[in-house]
């Protein structure tokens, strides 16, 4: 079985969102997985830019010293892709980089 976790987020329910983000950081300081990546797609990306508690769980995720990359298709869709990158999110095209994840044996759990 893999200890490798890839999280995406999607959600637009700003208490799944928040769920998911406290999960996130847990599985990197509690060392609950090996490895873990944290994606952003969707609506998840509009509710974060616009959310300073959520930012404020984002921070707290980055402080782990791991990286948070969000879909840019979806944050041009939205318009929120200059707010995401001001918090710290890289922002590219991320399809492939979740493919990749998951060839590398990182399981995926949606949010």
């Amino acid at each position: 079985m893999s200890d490798r976790l890839c999280v995406i987020i999607s959600s637009s329910d700003r208490d799944v969102i928040r769920t998911a983000l406290q999960y996130a950081r847990r599985t990197v300081t509690e060392k609950f997985m090996q490895e873990t990546r944290l994606f952003l797609f969707g609506p998840s990306e509009k509710i974060i830019a616009r959310d300073v508690e959520l930012q404020d769980f984002i921070k707290r995720f980055q402080d782990t010293g791991k990286e948070i990359m969000a879909c840019q298709w979806c944050s041009d869709d939205y318009g929120v892709t200059e707010e995401l990158k001001t918090l710290g999110i890289r922002v590219d095209y991320i399809g492939t980089h979740v493919s990749e994840a998951v060839r590398q044996g990182y399981i995926p759990m949606v949010w």
